[in-house]
This record gives structure tokens, sequence and C-alpha cells, in this order.
């Protein structure tokens, strides 16, 4: 038995959370990954898994055929600490907000066993997706030789927008000190997991007096 979606793919109503999730997460598909985890979450309302696979998916499954709207993808949620210039008061706070007092967070650390190690890998999970995809995966920032991008040169590229997340995450209103420490840090740690290591740029971009309150 199978409930049908407008693309025609069926949830398997006969299949147990594992699976659904092992569906999802293969899935490029963003509405019908978001059918499945919903499909596992009414068989497993405290299921941890399917609580955070729906948080990272955000709102991409509302995304329209055809439609460029990143504000859909979760981790464009850090563009505002990496531009704030685009925003107005109101639209930073609710995106600051968002990123760390979602409901859909607050209930996964309602059911983890350790909320502060589930926090600290949310967080970097979400800022190494940003990343990936807004600061390596734009050419305006990394420029590549015949789609070819320099990976032993890249973190000299992002030093700038990386140092500039870390200040405006240090600096955010919307938090608190313990707030602005914990984003800052994390941010600070998924560059140097993405760069391997090769962070000298951003040490010399962010100076020793901001290094010694994220370290």
């Amino acid at each position: 038995m199978f409930y049908k979606a407008k693309n025609q793919k069926g949830v398997p109503i006969d299949a147990d959370v594992h699976t659904l999730l092992e569906l999802a997460n293969s899935e490029s598909d963003p509405v019908f990954r978001h059918k499945l985890l919903l499909r596992a979450r009414d068989i497993n309302p405290d299921d941890l898994a399917v609580h955070r696979a729906l948080l990272m998916l955000g709102k991409l499954h509302e995304i329209k055929p055809k439609d460029v709207d990143f504000s859909k993808i979760k981790c464009f949620l850090i563009d505002v600490f990496e531009n704030p210039g685009k925003y107005n008061e109101e639209e930073i706070k609710i995106k600051a907000v968002e990123m760390l007092h979602d409901p859909q967070l607050k209930l996964c650390l309602e059911l983890a066993s350790d909320s502060d190690v589930f926090m600290r890998e949310y967080l970097e999970d979400l800022f190494q997706d940003y990343i990936r995809i807004f600061l390596a995966g734009d050419s305006s920032k990394v420029p590549s030789l015949f789609g070819l991008r320099p990976r032993h040169s890249i973190g000299r590229y992002l030093a700038r927008p990386m140092a500039n997340i870390i200040r405006n995450m240090m600096s955010c209103p919307y938090y608190s000190l313990e707030e602005q420490r914990l984003s800052s840090g994390q941010f600070y740690r998924a560059c140097y997991r993405f760069l391997s290591g090769e962070i000298k740029w951003l040490h010399e971009a962010l100076g020793n007096e901001i290094l010694r309150h994220i370290s």
C-alpha cells in the first residue's frame, strides 16, 4: 500500500522508521523527502534522527519548480551574518533567532540525551553546508580556471567572508554572550574542518583578539 505523491512516487506505509530514513537520505526531491520523513515521524514521534532530518531540511520542500528562493534552504540563515546590509533589523532578528531557537531545534534538544552536544553538532553541520554551497560554491568568491578551483588556496579567498561572519556572530545583539561565543566558535570550527586546518589566512583576517575569544 502506498500514499501517492503528485510525482507518482509512493511512500510505503509498511516500511519502518529506519527504512524511511534511508530512503529520505538518498532522495533528491525535497518534497518527497519531506513526505518520507513525515511518515517516519508518524510511526515514531520521538525519533531524534527523524526530527533532526526535518530540522536540516528546513523549508526546502516548499520551493516551487523553477523558483530560485535561497531562503528556503536551511543553511541560508547564515547569509544574514555574511551580508547584513541586505536585510532590515527585523529580518536580521528573525533569522538570527531562528538559527538558535527554531521550534524544530527545540524539539530535537528535548529529545537528545546531551543537548549541548546536539547543538554544537547541528551548528557545525549547518555551517558546513553554508560554506560548501554559498562560500566555496560562489565563483565570485573563489575564482576558477576551466571550472576547476584551486583547493590549496581556497582558504585565502574565503578568509574575508568567513571572518566577517564570525565577527557578526560575536556582536549579534539578539544573542546572549554565551550564544555569541557558541555560534562564532562553531563557525570557526566548521571553517577549520572545511579547510582541513589550512586557516592561516583566516587567522590573519580575524586578528589575535578575536582568536582569543573563539579558541
